[in-house]
């Protein structure tokens, strides 16, 4: 079951999205039990987490994805790197070959099998560092063993609670109602927002400001998704192009993320014209049938557009120059340095505690 039928489940659309709905409701109900177990023993300390001396600050998501919350990773990392600060992400390298923890930077990358394709795409196109490894506590002992870190940045990471963290960071995407997996995109229930320092709401913002407000202990913000630049990976370097490129092209679209519409939105908005689209699974690893498919389709268009974290899969594949483009957003704040002074002052008041 791909994605899009996923959803029209979650909506209950159609018959069959009905049935299968219905059909979904008791592991949906045995999934919720063992979510509130587990908050309740760490919530009493019969489950331990493991601490770092270094500022730990989580950026998560109450859903199963589609938040923008790897944009935001990369911003809030930019942001404090501009103060001065030493940054490494902690990521668990989802879908990855092998197990032992592996540690990426600008300089050795390394390649997008053995470390997931979100973790590869923050240090290839981003030049940030970033620690592989579930549990993320040994991921941040590798990455201190020849590099001094300050923050560490705990990817995905609002339902890891094996780590403890000095601050939370919650995104709330399009999803705002629904139950939990997998008759809905909830990862654990709507309450347990109250656990959350910071709030982010990227999308669906008149849906989440009668559930979500500021209180003594959190900030709330809003923000989204803009498109920057098109890039593409030519004579073995990367090289931007402007995204009036797409004016009046003819489009494939190739996107394996967990929430397309927005990706498909901005093509539209910049006035290309979706001849084709092809969508995989989240994560999806693009074998040579992929490719095959790909190109076929491509016959009739000008160009292929796919995301970031897609490319770094398919430039290994063969394709006309300068006709497979991934179009990179940014997560834009209101109020964004009111978000990361927040973030600032976490870690001044940890240092000096410590």
């Amino acid at each position: 079951m791909n994605d899009r039928w996923i959803r029209r489940v979650w909506e209950r659309h159609g018959l069959l999205g009905k049935l299968l709905w219905v059909s979904f409701l008791p592991a949906s109900c045995l999934y919720w039990l063992a979510v509130q177990t587990r908050n309740a023993l760490y919530s009493i300390g019969w489950k331990r987490t493991q601490t770092l001396n270094e500022f730990v600050l989580s950026i998560g998501n109450l859903t199963v994805g589609g938040t923008g919350k790897t944009p935001t990773v990369v911003w809030v990392a930019q942001e404090l790197q501009k103060r001065g600060f030493r940054i490494a992400v902690l990521s668990r390298g989802y879908s990855r070959k092998g197990t032992a923890p592996q540690l990426l930077t600008a300089n050795a990358p390394g390649d997008v099998e053995a470390f997931g394709d979100e973790p590869a795409m923050m240090a290839q196109l981003f030049g940030l560092t970033v620690a592989v490894s579930n549990p993320r506590y040994k991921g941040a002992l590798e990455a201190m063993k020849n590099n001094s870190v300050d923050v560490f940045i705990l990817d995905d990471g609002f339902q890891h609670r094996q780590l403890g963290r000095d601050l939370d960071l919650v995104l709330l995407g399009s999803d705002c109602k629904g139950w939990v997996l997998p008759s809905g995109p909830f990862r654990e229930p709507r309450k347990a927002i109250t656990r959350a320092d910071v709030v982010l709401v990227t999308d669906a913002q008149d849906k989440w400001q009668g559930l979500v407000s500021p209180t003594e202990h959190r900030l709330v913000f809003y923000g989204g998704l803009k498109p920057v630049t098109l890039i593409g990976f030519e004579s073995r370097r990367w090289k931007e192009y402007p995204l009036s490129l797409l004016g009046g092209r003819k489009i494939v679209a190739v996107t394996a993320i967990a929430n397309p519409e927005s990706f498909y939105r901005i093509i539209h908005d910049w006035e290309g014209e979706i001849v084709d689209v092809l969508e995989f699974k989240d994560h999806h690893n693009y074998s040579s049938r992929d490719w095959q498919r790909i190109n076929r389709a491509a016959r009739k268009a000008d160009l292929v557009v796919t995301t970031e974290k897609d490319i770094l899969k398919l430039i290994r594949f063969p394709f006309g120059r300068e006709r497979l483009l991934a179009l990179r957003v940014a997560m834009a704040v209101e109020n964004g340095n009111a978000l990361i002074q927040a973030v600032v002052d976490g870690i001044k008041t940890k240092s000096q505690n410590n």
